[in-house]
């Protein structure tokens, strides 16, 4: 540190307040590690009131033995027939049973073990040996006859299911231990045995029990046998605090808060109710990103305004909120113990929301009492998923037709004026005296998703102020590593230092891509950083600079990707996790450890393309061709729809010297939806390797209407066009360059060829 410098002080003393915070936790965390868990049903004589809303609850429902009472579907002798499969469900006494297709596609006999939720839908476990338990993909609708339910139906309907698909009930999609039982018990130990792919797991109770949010309460049992609880001594390691409370002052449209901030509810809810990755065995009670790795509000899990797209449970969008942001909770609007709303229709929200300005049709612009006079019909637009289920976007967004007209993104107005266009839509606001709002946020994320060159030097120059939530100010930062450049680093590693660890989180990712020595330098403060997450995204990122360092430097990133891979290995259950594992052990330069990883992976899930994709591109670096060629073939078999195995492929023929073979799966993979302007890159240099520098000319002229201002392209375009002499049309990609990279001399020398604008 500098002598009087302030700013360096600042950073100092912003990580030492880290690291306290970090004691405060950590010793938290110990208490609930002393307590054992005792099971809900040691609650009941205190807390029978709260204990009989439990039992009403989604959570108390979760996962339960397959009896007479908790079993909703039909097993009283039913023949079913999806995909050409057929299934026989019927009963035995008290165990109820299930004849379909096993793993060889052979009939077979399977007992139903437990339930999986109730409604509205009802899924069902079945013990298939070696301590696996796997969802059947027969689930029973158990809404009632006159909404459509009461009958079987299949979770992939859409789908051409057989023995071989990754979604057959027998492989590792619908295999429960690894990806659902951990949000449906209390207490997991998956206790995964890699080396013979079996599992003894075990939890300390079926459902979501009182345990599962409080944490283990042996201490607390004994405090109340003793008559020794008190406001200060729980027996519980931390306590929720009671909250903000809301008042409206006088006229105020908007209720006002008073009190203490409540952050537990995120610890508690957030890690089953969001779209993450499990840093390890779950501890009730403790910092989420501690225990998470939250996604991001990235491309086929959001929409480019926030709107839930997939299955993102929840806490993505409630944390994009102008509620989240001024202190409300989920206790605020749900029963914490029976997971009921508090209040039904618009009365729940006018606990915040003055109904005589929000709850009228001057506000709303329909009849009152009907569909769209409810709030939650227009802040919180369904969207349904597993085919029966519709679930709310927690985000309370505005409908923005203007903005779906922009970038796609759905609105609450033609969601429910089914038929109706967007133009309608904005016609009908127009009339209302709304205009099209700026959306800088959304405009800014769709195009930086589209890695437009322009979008990102403009917003990393003079950024917008933007009063942003956290996770729309990371997953803007986690971007930025599309465009490596000194104006990307500059930009990621000024957050480096951010209070909020998604943020910090998001900078890291964001350097990942830049030279060894320079993410050393930026990256190497962080690996003592307070928050777990953070520091195995600095693993991640620093691993493969480890054989480079020495002394002290090695010692303490060797500790921290130690750490990384304990984290990795709860999930070596999954190929995903198992793919991680091998990634970093191929960056830190063991080939033989890579190999070996995603193997597992494939033998976890053999049609998991990533893991025959990165094994082939690791025969291949270590000579073996035919092996890495037969890899890929497997891969184009089973996904030949997707681009990154059509250009893996393609790059395999051309190291082969095969390059015209290679030129028609390089170009497949411009086309598919799933594809990137890295791949059109590729393509065009194969063209023009080929003589065919007009066509690259024109693929890249398609391209650049798909991802306009991309930096790459623009060069490539205009360094063909300026080769072959067809320079019609040259300004409108010299033009970028000259904006985002007039600092290179090849661009300088362009634009004194060509000028800066105006067509040749």
């Amino acid at each position: 540190m500098v002598p009087g410098d302030s700013s360096n002080t600042a950073i100092a003393f912003f990580w030492l307040a880290l690291a306290f915070s970090w004691i405060n936790e950590a010793s938290a965390e110990a208490a609930d590690q002393l307590a054992d868990f005792a099971g809900s049903t040691q609650c009941i004589d205190c807390h029978r009131e709260i204990y009989a809303d439990w039992q009403q609850s989604d959570h108390y429902k979760a996962m339960q033995l397959a009896t007479s009472a908790n079993v909703l579907g039909d097993f009283d002798n039913v023949d079913l027939n999806f995909h050409d499969i057929e299934t026989h469900l019927f009963k035995e006494g008290e165990i109820f049973r299930v004849a379909t297709a096993g793993p060889d596609g052979n009939p077979a006999v399977f007992d139903i073990a437990y339930t999986f939720g109730h409604y509205p839908l009802q899924q069902y476990l079945i013990d298939t040996g070696r301590g696996r338990l796997q969802a059947l993909n027969i689930a029973w609708d158990s809404r009632t006859a006159d909404d459509g339910g009461q009958r079987w139906y299949h979770l992939q309907a859409g789908e051409s299911i057989d023995p071989e698909h990754p979604f057959f009930w027998m492989r590792h999609f619908q295999n429960a231990n690894s990806r659902c039982i951990e949000c449906h018990s209390t207490n997991l130990q998956k206790n995964f045995d890699p080396k013979d792919n079996r599992y003894a797991t075990q939890w300390t109770e079926v459902g979501v029990g009182c345990e599962s949010c409080h944490g283990p309460a042996s201490q607390h049992l004994a405090l109340a046998t003793a008559n020794q609880l008190s406001e200060n001594e729980s027996g519980f390691g931390k306590r929720p605090k009671p909250g903000l409370a809301w008042t409206f002052r006088g006229n105020d449209d908007i209720a006002s808060p008073s009190g203490t901030r409540d952050g537990s509810f995120i610890d508690t809810c957030g890690g089953c109710h969001s779209r993450r990755s499990s840093l390890g065995d779950a501890t009730p009670m403790t910092a989420f990103h501690d225990q998470y790795r939250l996604a991001l509000l990235d491309q086929g899990l959001y929409f480019a305004d926030g709107q839930a797209d997939d299955e993102v449970f929840v806490l993505g969008s409630f944390l994009q909120s102008k509620m989240q942001q001024r202190g409300v909770t989920c206790a605020n609007c749900h029963n914490v113990h029976s997971g009921k709303l508090i209040a039904s229709g618009n009365t729940l929200c006018a606990q915040c929301h003055n109904p005589g300005r929000f709850d009228t049709e001057a506000h709303h612009q329909h009849q009152a009492e009907s569909r769209g006079a409810q709030c939650v019909n227009c802040h919180m637009p369904e969207r349904t998923y597993m085919t029966v289920d519709p679930r709310r976007d927690h985000s309370f967004a505005i409908p923005d037709p203007w903005l779906s007209v922009k970038s796609g993104a759905p609105n609450a107005c033609t969601t429910c004026h089914q038929g109706k266009t967007n133009t309608w839509a904005t016609g009908a606001m127009t009339d209302w005296g709304q205009t099209a709002s700026s959306n800088t946020w959304s405009e800014i994320n769709r195009r930086l998703d589209l890695q437009d060159s322009l979008m990102f030097k403009n917003y990393a120059e003079n950024p917008p102020v933007l009063d942003l939530p956290p996770i729309r100010q990371a997953s803007l930062t986690s971007k930025f590593g599309a465009f490596p450049s000194r104006l990307a680093v500059d930009a990621a590693s000024s957050q480096l230092a951010s209070p909020d660890p998604l943020i910090r989180r998001a900078a890291v990712t964001a350097l990942q891509a830049m030279p060894v020595q320079l993410r050393w330098q930026l990256l190497s403060p962080l690996i003592e950083d307070p928050v777990k997450s953070i520091r195995l995204e600095v693993a991640s990122a620093l691993a493969d600079a480890l054989v480079q360092l020495t002394g002290k430097d090695a010692e303490r990133l060797g500790k921290l990707i130690d750490e990384y891979r304990e984290s990795l290995d709860y999930n070596a259950d999954s190929p995903a996790g198992q793919l991680t594992i091998g990634n970093l052990e191929s960056r830190l330069g063991y080939s033989i450890l890579a190999e070996q990883a995603y193997i597992k992976a494939l033998e976890i899930e053999s049609g998991f393309v990533p893991a025959l994709i990165n094994l082939s591109d690791l025969y291949r670096a270590m000579g073996t061709d035919g092996e890495s060629r037969k890899l890929l073939q497997h891969a184009l078999k089973l996904a030949p729809d997707s681009a990154d195995t059509n250009h893996a492929y393609g790059l395999f023929l051309v190291r082969s010297g095969k390059h015209e073979e290679a030129l028609g799966y390089l170009q497949t993979a411009t086309t598919l939806e799933d594809s990137n302007p890295r791949y059109v890159y590729v393509y065009a240099v194969a063209l023009d390797s080929r003589g065919q520098t007009d066509a690259a000319i024109k693929v890249i002229a398609v391209a650049s209407k798909r991802w306009p201002n991309n930096l790459d392209l623009s060069f490539l375009q205009v360094s063909y066009m300026d080769k072959t002499g067809n320079t019609i049309g040259i300004h409108r990609y010299l033009s970028l360059l000259a904006s985002v990279a007039i600092s290179n001399p090849q661009v300088r020398n362009w634009v004194d060829k060509y000028g800066a604008g105006g067509d040749s």
